[in-house]
């Protein structure tokens, strides 16, 4: 039982980005098969495929991430200072409502995944 767990969670760690793109067409193409999913249901399942996003990582892959701290810390800078700027910069412009606004400003906070 535990080596076919393992065969089926490696199956899909290395098939993950397979499995996302094909559920997001059926939902594109075939929403309705989705009623059956609440909203409340979202956030768990997020959780499942950054976790087997996560998964995916190696000790080796953070090797990068030591050896550049410059880097980094630009990244760092442009998602948490510039983008939000940038975000209410372009609502300014346009002229946004405060909720709309505001929703814009949060999703310039997010990271990119």
């Amino acid at each position: 039982m535990k080596n076919n767990l393992i065969q089926i969670s490696a199956w899909i760690a290395a098939h993950i980005t397979l499995i996302v793109v094909l559920v997001t067409a059926v939902a594109l193409f075939l929403p309705a098969s989705f009623n059956w999913i609440s909203t409340s249901a979202i956030t768990p399942m997020l959780g499942v495929v950054m976790f087997g996003m996560g998964l995916t990582l190696r000790p080796s892959d953070f090797k990068p991430v030591l050896q550049h701290p410059k880097d980094i810390l630009v990244g760092e800078l442009a998602q948490f200072l510039i983008m939000p700027s940038l975000a209410w910069l372009l609502c300014r412009l346009l002229a946004l409502p405060e909720e709309l606004a505001l929703g814009v400003v949060l999703v310039g906070c997010c990271p990119g995944g």
